[in-house]
Order: structure tokens, then sequence, then C-alpha cells
């Protein structure tokens, strides 16, 4: 009896063991989106590209394939629109599976530099705070910041939050000089150099034409902002 109860142990057993074996390979959307854009380039369109697929099936589960493939056919975009059809053919192990029908949305994409941490108001900004991130071409508009050089060494005029795009308003030149600071002023004309301590009555930034005040006279005139601390008369009033 006990051999028996053995024997139909062991049949039970090595029945399960195959059943357990077999696993479900799935296809998922990346899959499907990644085959799509094979396709794009076969065509040509050799830019980075994202999709959006809002027509047809993009997950397939299939028992017991080793190995599962995405083979794109007929497809057609509209580059007004940006929008694209194809057919999809699954096939496991080298055997038709299924087909669907795609369509969706195709953009092209771009680098930008975006804040890879966050960053305070009035923050002078080095390389070290920013990274690339794919940005699609469509949501970059004018007043966007994508170029490093007019970002790297700038101002932060507001809080900076990390992965947003930058725009011309966010950043600007660096303060040197802020608004009632003590500056010297200097005037220079034909080897003659006069200097008074004065008072700004504006920020500035290197190179801005600002309003001051002199300390001593009360008498106000525009200058030059050298650096942080002086200033050079440009006329009088």
């Amino acid at each position: 009896m006990r051999a028996l109860v053995k024997f139909v142990m062991m049949f039970l057993l090595a029945a399960a063991v195959p059943a357990m074996a077999a696993e479900t390979l799935l296809v998922g959307e990346d899959e499907i989106k990644a085959a799509v854009m094979e396709e794009f380039a076969e065509q040509g369109i050799e830019d980075k590209l994202e999709l959006d697929i809002f027509g047809g099936q993009t997950t397939f589960a299939i028992e017991g394939a080793k190995v599962a493939r995405v083979m794109i056919s007929r497809l057609k975009y509209d580059s007004d629109g940006q929008k694209f059809t194809a057919n999809a053919e699954i096939f496991a192990d080298g055997q038709p599976f299924a087909k669907t029908a795609l369509s969706g949305k195709y953009y092209t994409l771009g680098e930008a530099w975006v804040p890879a941490v966050n960053i305070e108001k009035d923050t002078i900004i080095t390389k070290e705070m920013l990274k690339t991130v794919p940005v699609r071409i469509n949501r970059v508009k004018a007043v966007h910041l994508t170029d490093l050089g007019k970002i790297v060494d700038m101002q932060a005029k507001k809080s900076l939050k990390i992965g947003r795009l930058i725009t011309d308003r966010d950043v600007g030149a660096v303060v040197l000089i802020k608004k009632g600071k003590a500056v010297t002023s200097v005037y220079a004309a034909k080897g003659l150099q006069i200097t008074a301590q004065a008072e700004a009555q504006q920020d500035g930034v290197k190179g801005q034409v600002i309003e001051v005040m002199n300390t001593k006279s009360g008498k106000k005139f525009f200058a030059k902002v050298v650096d942080a601390d002086t200033v050079e008369i440009q006329n009088e009033q």
C-alpha cells in the first residue's frame, strides 16, 4: 500500500513539474514602441522620438514561449499632425501569435538643460547644478533657455525646481551691487581721477548703468557698474 501511495505521489509531482516550468512571456507597450521607432528609422526618421499609442493592443501574454518578436508594417505618419498608424504582428518562437492595428502620435525629442537640484533664489548657477533631459521639441518655447552658456554663471531670479525647463525670466546676470549699498564712484578724464563715496539707488549687474548718490553732497548721477564695490561715472546731472 505504501509503495502504491509513493508511486502516485511521484507521478503527481512529475506531472506538476512541466506545468510549473511553463512560463508566461510578456510583450508590453515598451516593446511595441521600440519596434515602431525602429520602423520610423527605417523610413528615414532618425531623430529621437517619443510615442503615445492611443489605439490597438499593446500587451500580450504568451504561454510557454521562449522568444517573442514584434514586426511592424504599413507605417504611415503625418508630419504636420504628428500622427501615425501601423500594423503590428507578434511572433512567438518564430510562429505568428497575434496582430493589432496601432494608432497614436509621435514627438521629436531634443535635449535641454534643467536643474539637477532645487536652486534657491539669488543662487549663482553652476554647471554642476544642471543636467540634460530629453524634451519634446514642441514643448520648447522661445522663452525657454536650452543653451548651457545662457544659464551657467547666471543668477536665479526665483526658486528653480528640479527637472523644470528654465525661462529667460527665471535667470539674469549676477547682481553685483544691491540698492542701498555703499560704493566707490570713480571719475577719470585726461589723466585726472577723482573718487568719492556714493550709495547705489538701484540694483546693478556688471556693465549696467545705474543711478547712484554722492553721500556727502546728496547729488545723484549715473555710473556704470565695474565690480561689486566700484562704479564709473558716465555723466553728471
